[in-house]
């Protein structure tokens, strides 16, 4: 069976720095786990790691080391970062243009913030909490 290639946002990956239990936590792991498993292939855009660190920078509960921490983990997993390119630009706004989205949601996405992703033709977006190890929803 192939391995399921999936490209999440920051949202997910600031819950594997997450200090607290908190809604999609499990399944933002599992993700992780599946990754790291090799069961999974994550895809990030190029800013990914930016906003992450961001997120997690202004997160009061999180200390600074953590932080440091944190960011050094995201280096360590592997994930397949996506470079800009002006090909990839270029795609991405005829894309963005034609079907009324911003460049970002037009692929399969995984997210903890599922209501900042607007509808879009060809675009399926997974809310974190409905992820389920394999890519199904229930």
């Amino acid at each position: 069976m192939a391995r399921q290639t999936l490209v999440r946002d920051a949202s997910v990956g600031v819950k594997w720095s997450s200090v607290r239990n908190e809604p999609g936590l499990a399944q933002a792991l599992a993700l992780r786990d599946g990754h790291l498993a090799g069961d999974i292939h994550i895809a990030v855009p190029h800013l990914f790691c930016y906003e992450v660190i961001n997120a997690l920078v202004h997160k009061k509960s999180i200390p600074t080391e953590e932080v440091s921490s944190a960011s050094e983990d995201l280096f360590s997993l592997g994930l397949a970062i996506v470079p800009v390119t002006a090909e990839t630009m270029t795609v991405s706004a005829a894309l963005a243009r034609e079907c009324r989205i911003t460049i970002y949601d037009a692929c399969s996405l995984v997210t903890a913030s599922p209501r900042h992703q607007g509808p879009a033709l060809g675009c399926k977006v997974i809310p974190l909490e409905e992820w389920r190890n394999g890519g199904s929803r229930e």
